[in-house]
């Protein structure tokens, strides 16, 4: 861990993406083996994550800062909720999926999730990283 624990979000954030594209890739071949492994992975890379920011930058968050406090708390419970959906889903199903219409159909279920990960971490990076520096 850095001296300064803003300064491990960002590699936080590459290792995280890096983890949903595996989960991902899983699920467009079809082996559901890898993605639950990733997505155990990812959900514990969340929760380390989730805790660094909320016992260490949070609470620094000044009131002028271009996003409040609750709007990274609630972005932070809806993925985690949504982890919480996935690990639900992938547990139904079996551990090879054949049918390209079943993996498109479990891909694009999982895009909403990805795209949560990219716009919160790229408001962390251009509010919290920056506003808890000052």
């Amino acid at each position: 861990m850095a001296s300064n624990p803003a300064e491990d979000i960002p590699a936080q954030h590459v290792s995280m993406l890096a983890t949903v594209q595996r989960m991902r890739l899983g699920l467009l071949v079809g082996n559901l083996i890898e993605a639950r492994a990733a997505r155990d992975v990812l959900q514990g890379l969340h929760a380390a994550h989730i805790a660094l920011e909320e016992t260490a930058l949070i609470p620094k968050l000044p009131a002028s800062a271009r996003w409040s406090a609750k709007v990274y708390l609630a972005e932070h419970a809806k993925l985690s909720a949504m982890l919480g959906e996935w690990r639900e889903i992938l547990a139904r199903q079996p551990d090879r999926i054949d049918p390209p219409e079943q993996r498109l159909t479990l891909l694009d279920a999982s895009a909403p999730l990805q795209h949560l990960l990219e716009h919160h971490f790229e408001r962390e990076e251009k509010g919290l990283l920056i506003e808890t520096r000052r």
